[in-house]
Parts: structure tokens; sequence; C-alpha cells
């Protein structure tokens, strides 16, 4: 058997990449009956039913490393944020969200923030920027109009060798960044959906592109996340530096609440080490759980 990657799912078929082919393949009903469906991203094991017609059978799903629910896709190394910083301003709310909810399935967040030359060198968001990368993010400020920028170079840099997935608020620059980075990839796809839709498949925007040695996902469903698929003592645990710091608190399941004895992130929080603005957002998060039904995945 052979071993490649699904780059997209259209109806019923997975279109497996391998060896510079792209491959339309069915699942095998073993598979079917495990209650298993492949999704894109994953590494499969599959045969070569028709060379000529690019045509394969899937025999085996490779254990997934990690997995984003909305929608569905295996493998991502890092989830790429991006965040406009003006024209819709600045959101920390919705950027911590993201944040709260990729760090909880164990993704490395990175945060892209757009439309820089729009900014004021007086704005209080340079500073706000400024404090992810002061607890550990890896953040980029990026004019899509200066495609020679540095800033632009090192976050292109950046996505080599990785599976990328990109996520944003409406209007926060996602399509004109993706744009930039995969213009011929995203027009042939278009072409192709369209012609398709007129077929017999039903069409999916979870697709995986190319890019030099790496793959970029754009998921426009991720945006509409909530949190109802997480509980309170998940979120207490979602940050990278909540978790980091687990051990610090005097309980072991400290929510983070204010005025909660013994809490290490609150202590964080008055000594200026953890972003006070950012803990605000995780309590209106709690808030927010506290008023809707719970929805597991």
């Amino acid at each position: 058997m052979l071993k490649g990657i699904i780059l997209k799912i259209l109806s019923e078929y997975a279109y497996v990449f391998y060896e510079n082919s792209l491959y339309e393949c069915k699942a095998k009903g073993k598979i079917r009956h495990q209650n298993q469906s492949p999704i894109t991203g994953d590494y499969v094991m599959f045969e070569i039913l028709d060379e000529i017609n690019l045509k394969g059978s899937i025999e085996k799903i490779v254990d997934r490393k990690n997995e984003l629910y909305r929608p569905r896709i295996a493998n991502v190394d890092q989830v790429v944020i991006i965040t406009s910083v003006k024209e819709p301003d600045f959101n920390s709310y919705t950027l911590n969200k993201y944040l709260a909810f990729i760090e909880f399935v164990n993704i490395k967040p990175v945060l892209a923030f757009t439309k820089v030359d729009l900014l004021s060198k007086n704005s209080d968001v340079w500073a706000l920027a400024n404090e992810y990368k002061k607890i550990g993010y890896e953040i980029y400020l990026i004019n899509n109009i200066i495609e020679t920028d540095k800033e632009w170079q090192k976050f292109i840099k950046s996505l080599e060798n990785k599976v990328s997935v990109f996520t944003g608020q409406t209007g926060a620059g996602k399509s004109t960044t993706l744009n930039h980075i995969l213009p011929e990839a995203l027009e042939k796809t278009q072409e192709i959906s369209k012609a398709l839709n007129r077929g017999k498949h039903t069409t999916t925007k979870n697709e995986l592109f190319m890019y030099k040695n790496g793959l970029i996902g754009d998921t426009p469903g991720f945006s509409s996340f909530d949190l109802k698929s997480i509980e309170k003592s998940e979120l207490a645990h979602s940050f990278k530096f909540f978790s980091d710091h687990i051990n610090d608190c005097k309980f072991k399941d400290c929510l983070h609440l204010k005025e909660t004895p013994g809490c290490a992130i609150t202590k964080f929080v008055k000594e200026g080490i953890f972003p006070e603005f950012i803990y605000n957002d995780y309590l209106k998060m709690q808030n927010e759980l506290n008023q809707q039904p719970k929805k597991r995945w």
C-alpha cells in the first residue's frame, strides 16, 4: 500500500495527494464499519486502482495527531488567526476566543495582525499586540499592500514546511492575505467548484493547498465557532499560559476567577505578567459558558 494525504473531500470522494498526483478515492467498507470517515488532512494508506484516470481506494486512516472540528481538518501544525487592527477595529474578545479554542485542542496559534498601515503611530493597538508577544505568542504585523515589507516576508516564511489553517473574523483580511499567498491555486479552485456544482459532487471549501513543502487550509466555517463544546474547567486550562502554571494554583480545580484564594493566574495579572485585557476576556468567556446550554462535538 501507498501513503498519501487527503487534500479535500467532495461528497463521498477523498482526493489523495501522492507523488505530485491527486487520486480520487473512496474509503473501503471496513473503514466505514469501524465508524471512521476520512477527513481533510488525514494521512491514509491507499492503493491505486486506475493509474490513467487517477482512481484509488483508501485502505486505512493513519492515527491523527490532532483534529479541528469546525471544519474537520486533521494533523494541523498551526492555526493562523487573521485579526484586523482597523476596519473593522481590533476585537480582542474574538481573538482570545480563537486562542482559547485552538490551544484547548493543543494546536499552535500564529497571530497575524492585518491592515497595520491604517494604524496611527500612537494607537493603543501596537501595545496590545506586543502583549501577546511578551507571553510567548508568535505574532506578525502585516501590511497586505506592500508585499516587499520585511514583516510580510517573515510571515510567509513561517508557513513553509507546515500544515497551516487560516481563520479570522469577517472583514479581517483573511481572503486578501490568502490571495497574496496562493493566487493561482485559489482562482483555479473557484473555477473547479463552479463546474462541480453543476455536476454530481457537492463541493466544500474545506481544502488544503500546496505551499513550499507545506499545506495551507482556508476555513471559513471555523470563524463561527462558539464555546458550547468546552466545560468551565477545560476553559481554565485552555490558554497555554494557564496550563503551564496549572500546578501554581492552590487548588487543582481553580477556575482563575477574581478573588479566588491561592490563584496564581490572578496574581500574575496583578503583577503585570499576564495581560489584564486577555484575562478580562477570559472572564467574559466563563460568563458566556454560564449563559448557554452544553453542546458537545
